[in-house]
C-alpha cells in the first residue's frame, strides 16, 4: 500500500474536519483521487487538493502538515499510521480502535475521546479533557495507549473506562474524575480536586499532588508487586519515571464517598 504526504499550501482559514481521511480510506486512490477527496472546511465542502499539495510518502504512513485548526485527525482510525508534522486541533484520535497517530506538536482539547484501541503519541502538550467521553456517550477512553510529552489541561481521564495514559509534564485540575477503570501516570505536578467520583483504576504520580477531591484515605506506604509487573510489561511507563520503579508507593484509596476502590499512588 502506498502512503501519501499532504502538505498544506497555506495556514487553514477555518476549522477543517479531517475525519474520514485515513490510510485505509485513501488506499488505491492515487494522487488525483486523493486530491479530489472532499472534506468540510468551516461550513463548506472543499477538495483536499484545494488545501494540500498531495504527493507519495516514503513509507505507508499518511503524513500530514499540522495546523491548530486541523480537527478530528485519525478519528475512527482502525489500522495504519498517521504522522502529523505540527499541531492538531480538537478531537484527534476520537473513537480510534487501532493503528497509530503521531503528533509532532501540540494537540487540542478532547484528544483520544472515546478511544478503544491503538496508540497516540504527542511530542508537545495537549488540551483539556484528554480521553473524555464523546457528546451523548457515557464512557470515555476504554482502551489503547496515549502518551503526551508535555503538559495536559484540566479533566484528564474524565470517565476513563480503560487503557493507559502517560503524561510527561503537568496535569490540570480535576484529573481522573468519574474514573471507572484504567491507569493514568503523571511525571509532573497534578492539579487539585483529582479523583472526584473515582470508582476504580489507578493514578500514578511522581510528585506530591495538590489536595485531591474529598473521599480519599491514606493507607500508608506499600511495596506493590503489581506496579513492578506493569512497568515490566509497559516499558514506556518505567521510562516516564526515569527508567525504573522501585515498586514502593504511598497509597491513597478512594473515592470512598462513592464507594470507590480506586487508588492514587505516590511513587517513593
Amino acid at each position: 500500500m502506498t502512503g501519501y504526504r499532504l502538505k498544506l499550501t497555506a495556514p487553514l482559514e477555518a476549522r477543517l474536519d479531517f475525519s474520514g481521511v485515513t490510510p485505509a480510506a485513501l488506499a488505491g486512490l492515487g494522487l488525483d483521487g486523493v486530491a479530489r477527496k472532499e472534506v468540510l472546511l468551516g461550513t463548506r465542502r472543499v477538495l483536499l487538493g484545494d488545501l494540500f499539495e498531495v504527493s507519495e510518502a516514503a513509507s505507508e504512513a499518511l503524513v500530514v502538515s499540522g495546523d491548530p485548526r486541523l480537527d478530528f485527525v485519525a478519528a475512527d482510525l482502525a489500522d495504519g499510521e498517521i504522522l502529523v508534522e505540527g499541531p492538531v486541533g480538537v478531537l484527534a484520535g476520537a473513537r480510534m480502535s487501532g493503528g497509530r497517530l503521531v503528533v509532532r506538536g501540540d494537540a487540542g482539547e478532547s484528544l483520544a475521546a472515546g478511544l478503544t484501541g491503538g496508540r497516540i503519541e504527542v511530542s508537545g502538550a495537549a488540551g483539556a479533557r484528554l480521553g473524555c467521553a464523546l457528546p451523548g456517550e457515557r464512557l470515555g477512553m476504554r482502551g489503547g495507549m496515549v502518551s503526551v510529552a508535555g503538559d495536559v489541561g484540566a479533566g484528564l481521564g474524565e470517565r476513563l473506562r480503560g487503557g493507559l495514559v502517560l503524561v510527561g509534564g503537568n496535569a490540570g485540575a480535576g484529573a481522573a474524575n468519574d474514573l471507572i477503570a484504567g491507569t493514568i501516570a503523571v511525571a509532573g505536578r497534578l492539579g487539585p480536586d483529582a479523583g472526584r467520583g473515582m470508582r476504580r483504576g489507578t493514578l500514578i504520580l511522581a510528585q506530591t499532588p495538590e489536595p485531591p477531591a474529598p473521599g480519599f484515605v491514606d493507607t500508608g506506604s506499600h511495596d506493590l508487586v503489581a506496579l513492578l509487573l506493569l512497568a515490566r510489561r509497559v516499558p514506556a511507563l518505567a521510562d516516564l519515571f526515569g527508567g525504573g520503579l522501585s515498586g514502593r508507593a504511598q497509597r491513597l484509596a478512594g473515592n470512598r464517598l462513592v464507594g470507590g476502590e480506586g487508588e492514587i499512588l505516590l511513587l517513593q
